[in-house]
């Protein structure tokens, strides 16, 4: 579908079908998401795929009642990394140097100049600051869903501790950030049939 009227198409499905999205589809949309831009290229944040539907039940609860955090095909939670320190950028750019086939160390004047952005930053800083790395890797989510006319749902209302205590997420180094269900609208749900409202460009756009 061209990306316009992709983007068009999709909407924040309110009532998912019982229709599955096949593994393929499921693959490519977390392909799209890991390939998403990050700051450095550090990538803070790791993609759980959840299609199990009795730990999707025990999520609910986390959830405030929305009923396509379980109804939907699948779940993806995005989870950022709760260590982000020395060793967490030593490890990025040693990955690196390996795909790459460079030397050790062939990176370490720019590993040096990320600690030195990055390291003086509080903890409450860096988790904000890999949050917006994965509302990022979101954004892509959602415009590859719509390209390949998947449905999906993101959320950032849930009880982030919930979600984290039912996933295990804290023996992970993890904390979830942002969800997203994906799977097909259902035909009763009546959001598909609102026009789409969005700032009109003129408004929308600064040109200077």
């Amino acid at each position: 579908m061209e990306i316009i009227s992709a983007l068009n198409w999709r909407y924040a499905v309110r009532e998912f079908s019982e229709q599955t999205i096949e593994s393929a589809t499921i693959d490519k949309l977390a392909e799209a998401t890991r390939l998403s831009a990050s700051s450095y290229g550090l990538q803070p944040y790791r993609l759980i795929i959840l299609r199990d539907t009795a730990t999707r039940q025990q999520l609910l609860q986390h959830a405030y009642g929305q009923t396509k955090v379980r109804d939907s095909s699948h779940l993806f939670i995005l989870a950022i990394q709760t260590q982000i320190n020395e060793a967490f950028i030593d490890n990025h750019f040693n990955m690196v140097e390996n795909q790459r086939g460079l030397q050790a160390g062939a990176l370490a004047g720019f590993s040096n100049h990320v600690k030195e952005a990055m390291l003086p930053m509080s903890q409450l800083e860096l988790s904000q600051w890999a949050e917006n790395q994965a509302h990022i890797a979101l954004g892509n989510l959602l415009t590859v869903a719509a390209i390949e006319q998947v449905d999906a749902c993101p959320m950032a209302g849930f009880n982030k501790a919930g979600f984290d205590h039912v996933l295990g997420l804290k023996h992970k180094g993890l904390s979830s950030s942002v969800i997203c269900a994906l799977g097909v609208r259902s035909s009763s749900d009546a959001s598909a049939k609102y026009v789409k409202t969005r700032v009109p460009q003129n408004q929308f756009c600064i040109r200077l």
